[in-house]
């Protein structure tokens, strides 16, 4: 089974992910599908990797200028986002979790918002990360939030969970508004922060990968992981990745990918 990705506003190229043949993989195209069939695609998001630095931190001033337009002086804006520490980044972070809620229990703001200030408030969180990665680029199949649905973990799904990935990796998308682990360990933040969550739900979303990353070579965040008494090999408390699939002509898709910065359509071929 494999997916062919077509871009280009015409369609003009496409490239090929040979998916895993798994039984949760088999799920996850079940849900792809679905989404293929009733949501768009969220094509500013989808290419964000590939965008400059500059453009990233426009649109993250952008929309926490459009939330302070809403609440007045609710987030301190600043404009030397290249010179801020992680502590500034966690402050966005924060407030965009004061501001959304949780997937299942959004804010009153959040749920009565009207689409300028709740797009705002997404693009607070994934513009905080997008900056956060700078430079780890990545091609996203990312739909429209307000489209979309997650579904829960059964228990053998936790079993695919792996703690590394090669480039050219198609990776489960972290379906959660909060920071896993590793964010927690990165980000200098206690274990008992209020906005962790680990990954317990999926979506049709996933992430192609263009570098490598493995935590169990990171042995400061292993041994941060064994000083908060957390099993660093525990794969039911939704700690790690789940690989999808994987392209083989990497240097080529990359290629593609960054010259026709448009999804075209996703089609599932068994």
């Amino acid at each position: 089974m494999h997916l062919t990705v077509v871009l280009g506003t015409q369609g003009e190229i496409s490239f090929d992910i040979s998916l895993n043949q798994t039984s949760f993989t088999e799920k996850w195209v079940s849900e792809l599908r679905w989404c293929l069939n009733n949501c768009d695609f969220n094509q500013g998001e989808a290419f964000t990797t590939f965008n400059s630095k500059h453009n990233i931190q426009n649109r993250l001033t952008a929309a926490c200028n459009t939330i302070n337009k809403y609440l007045k002086n609710f987030i301190e804006i600043r404009q030397n986002l290249d010179e801020q520490s992680q502590e500034y980044f966690n402050y966005l972070h924060q407030k965009f979790e004061s501001l959304s809620g949780e997937y299942s229990k959004p804010t009153r703001l959040f749920a009565i918002a009207n689409q300028e200030l709740k797009s705002a408030i997404r693009d607070l969180n994934f513009y905080v990360h997008a900056l956060e990665s700078f430079g780890k680029q990545s091609f996203y199949i990312s739909f429209n939030k307000d489209q979309y649905r997650r579904c829960g973990f059964s228990e053998e799904d936790y079993d695919y969970f792996q703690f590394e990935y090669e480039p050219g990796s198609l990776i489960l998308h972290y379906a959660e508004l909060g920071k896993n682990y590793y964010d927690l360990y990165k980000d200098g933040l206690d274990i008992d922060y209020q906005g962790f969550k680990n990954l317990h739900y999926y979506s049709g979303e996933a992430s192609l990968m263009f570098s490598s990353f493995s935590m169990t070579e990171n042995t400061h965040y292993m041994n941060w992981l064994q000083q908060n008494n957390i099993d660093p090999f525990d794969k039911s408390s939704g700690h790690g990745i789940i690989c999808l699939g994987k392209v083989l002509d990497l240097e080529s898709t990359y290629t593609k990918i960054a010259g026709n910065k448009h999804i075209k359509q996703i089609i599932i071929k068994d």
